[in-house]
């Protein structure tokens, strides 16, 4: 993970896009948590927080409506199980770019 190939190809510049895809799921997790714990300075009304979310939401919700938090107790499995159909779509658009 956090790799970029080069830009040689149309299969590796998808897998690029989808590497920064994987980046901002990740930061939408870390301020999620620094939300909930009460960081200051962070919140949901933020510009950039907002257009996070805008970005993160369309690849988040089809696993948030297979496995919602609320059967969880709270736990949200759908940035984990997207960062891992990120990866193997990755891998299968870099080995069609050789």
């Amino acid at each position: 993970m956090f790799f970029f190939v080069p830009f040689t190809n149309i299969f590796w510049i998808l897998a690029n896009l989808l590497e920064v895809l994987a980046l901002l799921i990740i930061v939408e997790i870390i301020i999620s948590w620094a939300i909930y714990f009460g960081a200051r300075g962070i919140s949901r009304h933020h510009p950039w927080v907002r257009t996070l979310e805008k970005i993160t939401t369309p690849i988040l919700s089809p696993f948030r409506a297979l496995f919602p938090p609320e059967r969880l107790r709270g736990f949200d499995l759908s940035p984990l199980l997207a960062l891992i159909l990120i990866q193997i779509v990755q891998g299968i658009l870099i080995n069609m770019g050789r």
